[in-house]
């Protein structure tokens, strides 16, 4: 998947993000940290992250059982809430948060300091220059202080103070992730439920155990419809029977543009043999497109 280009971030770099990983964290973080960006923040502590990263994976951990990992802490730390807490596996993110923001358990720090002793740092190794080895094995306080040196990351670091600590995104980098966020989301999700899908080899419909299904609103599609039969008949695709206000029932969209492709087969055939029938020449497809277009432009806009 192509990301975006940008002036001020190397992207080839940012594409490898996710090249090294055992465990889902570096995944979960950077989603995060795109959520969190996407919000309007810039200044973000590892705690904030954490709690999002566990309501992130609650519904794929609680409710299917996803491995995220041979000894993931991430998938742990959720199954442990999961034990204490009381909440549903559907629970409501924000649910899920402000339970966690207001909980104090000994397991649950002990697991987050786990969890924070390498992705906050190794994220960001494709764009490091002068890290070495030894760095990297090196206390979290050196390390820090040596990635700060760095002059192309995504994010630096505050003074290392536990869960407080905090990292801060620079403003360019903020920019470019507000800017394809829904991009930037995508192409995460993409490369989570790749790596789920190898963790789980034998569950089926791996993206479609993410996220808590939602509930359909259709009250605005169904007005909407309503107003158009108004103006337009409107025949229902399956029975070619007209709709009207009283049997309108709306379960989902056959998309507009496959709804056109599917009508407008039966459109040129009607047209043919309708000139046949006159003893006029069969007209182009072209000019049978564009007579297609003016009669039903109301309908594809």
């Amino acid at each position: 998947m192509q990301l975006p280009y940008s002036e001020t971030i190397d992207i080839i770099y940012l594409a490898r993000l996710f090249d090294k990983k055992s465990e889902s964290y570096k995944l979960f973080w950077f989603l995060a940290i795109v959520d969190k960006v996407s919000d309007g923040k810039s200044y973000l502590t590892y705690d904030e992250l954490i709690n999002w990263m566990v309501a992130d994976a609650w519904y794929m951990v609680t409710e299917f059982r996803l491995n995220l990992g041979p000894s993931d802490t991430l998938e742990a730390l959720v199954k442990y809430i999961y034990q204490v807490s009381g909440l549903k596996t559907n629970e409501k993110k924000d649910v899920i948060l402000s339970f966690l923001n207001g909980f104090n358990d000994k397991n649950v720090a002990e697991m987050k300091r786990t969890i924070i002793q390498n992705v906050p740092y190794r994220l960001q190794a494709p764009f490091t220059k002068q890290i070495t080895n030894d760095m990297w094995k090196g206390s979290r306080k050196k390390l820090a202080e040596n990635l700060n040196r760095e002059k192309r990351l995504i994010y630096y670091f505050t003074e290392l103070a536990g869960m407080k600590t905090a990292i801060k995104i620079q403003p360019e980098r903020c920019d470019y992730i507000s800017k394809n966020k829904e991009i930037l989301r995508g192409w995460v999700r993409y490369n989570l439920i790749m790596y789920l899908q190898r963790r789980n080899p034998n569950v089926p419909g791996i993206a479609e155990k993410l996220d808590v299904p939602r509930k359909r609103q259709m009250n605005l599609v169904i007005q909407y419809w309503k107003k158009i039969i108004e103006i337009k008949p409107v025949d229902e695709i399956y029975l070619n029977q007209p709709l009207t206000s009283q049997n309108i029932s709306i379960d989902h969209f056959v998309p507009g543009l496959m709804w056109h492709i599917m009508n407008f087969g039966t459109y040129i055939q009607q047209q043919r043999e309708l000139t046949a029938k006159k003893g006029i020449t069969c007209r182009t497809g072209t000019y049978i497109f564009r007579r297609y277009v003016e009669q039903n432009i109301f309908l594809i806009i």
